[in-house]
């Protein structure tokens, strides 16, 4: 078990080699009546993806990094949830539980976890799916900096923060900085949106007369500043009254900063328990209704093509997921991201096969 364990986070590793300009990304949230509208653009150089709906009650090990002493994390997921995921199940690269928490990751190169020490550890993107099966709430996934670990790899690490958004109206930034996590709430995330510098330097460049569009201190800003700007912007000028549907809105917001290879726009209605998504490739809008799942563990896994040609409601859909299906986005997935071509074959099937060791609990 532990040379699979190896096998399959060595493939993980090579994710990290994507340069910082491929992986971008913008999110963002505000308050509708009281409810989260969660956006966020996907940027990067591939687009393919599976949607996945992930089960409650079910007994994992974390994916371990080789050569690491400590132990790996251990769980049972006690909330279902739907995630985007383009490297594989239990892999996400964001996505909401049943509780109401969303969770989306973005590239920050500032980025530095924690050196090795008591606490199981896991990996980055695993991290996200680790939130989604335990956390109900954002002080949740604060709490458990105490109970796991990020594992650092100081030579390829992924280094990526977060912006998460809750049903009881909590809201945060994660990020990793020195070594210890950074949260910021409530007074300390005055605007709830994220780029691709830490929190502080964008919020900063905000208050001081960057977000004044017509002067050069805005011009001359590298690209994240400004998407961090335009994003911001868009969320404190919400009025429903004004604009009437905040999901287009939260659109027009993702459109504003669109860049040549974003891939794919999400949006969460939360109150309503909808995600709406759309892709460069099929770009009119679906959406997905959370609450018509089943997210019991006796029950099988169901998975969605994100490039699917299809038109409005998807959730009925959905597919029996397969081993096979897993496989052929991971190799799909791998052989078109520049820096992870010739991947041994091998590492994508064992990769593939990950989600079989998870049994119900």
């Amino acid at each position: 078990m532990r040379k699979l364990y190896t096998v399959l986070v060595l493939s993980i590793f090579a994710i990290v080699l994507l340069p910082f300009y491929l992986h971008p990304c913008t999110t963002f949230c505000f308050k509708n009546n009281g409810e989260w509208i969660f956006g966020r653009n996907y940027d990067f150089e591939i687009e393919s993806g599976l949607i996945i709906v992930n089960k409650r009650g079910v007994a994992k090990t974390a994916l371990q990094s080789p050569g690491k002493a400590g132990q790996p994390a251990k769980w049972v997921s006690k909330y279902g949830s739907i995630t985007f995921n383009q490297f594989g199940r239990e892999l996400p690269l964001g996505g909401m539980n049943e509780a109401g928490l969303i969770i989306e990751l973005m590239w920050l190169t500032q980025t530095e976890y924690p050196n090795s020490d008591q606490r199981p550890a896991l990996r980055e993107l695993q991290w996200v799916q680790y939130q989604l099966d335990t956390a109900a709430t954002v002080k949740d996934v604060i709490a458990s900096d105490k109970d796991v670990r990020i594992e650092a790899n100081v030579s390829i690490p992924i280094p990526i923060h977060f912006l998460l958004c809750d049903r009881k109206g909590g809201a945060a930034a994660i990020e990793f900085l020195g070594g210890r996590m950074r949260a910021y709430t409530g007074k300390d995330l005055p605007v709830k949106a994220l780029t691709n510098d830490t929190y502080e330097y964008c919020l900063g460049f905000f208050k001081h007369s960057g977000s004044d569009e017509t002067k050069p201190l805005f011009e001359q800003a590298e690209n994240s500043l400004k998407r961090f700007v335009w994003a911001a912007k868009g969320t404190q000028a919400w009025d429903a009254k004004t604009f009437g549907d905040p999901v287009g809105y939260a659109f027009q917001i993702l459109d504003k900063a669109n860049l040549p290879n974003s891939k794919f726009r999400i949006v969460y209605d939360m109150k309503a328990g909808l995600i709406y998504f759309r892709t460069k490739s099929t770009p009119e809008i679906r959406s997905i209704n959370f609450r018509q799942f089943d997210f019991s563990c006796g029950t099988p896994v169901k998975i969605l093509d994100i490039l699917a040609d299809f038109k409005g409601d998807v959730t009925r859909r959905f597919k029996d997921y397969t081993w096979e299906a897993n496989y052929s986005l991971i190799k799909k997935s791998f052989s078109e991201t520049s820096f992870l071509k010739g991947t041994p074959e091998m590492s994508l099937k064992n990769l593939s096969k990950y989600p079989e060791s998870l049994p119900c609990k």
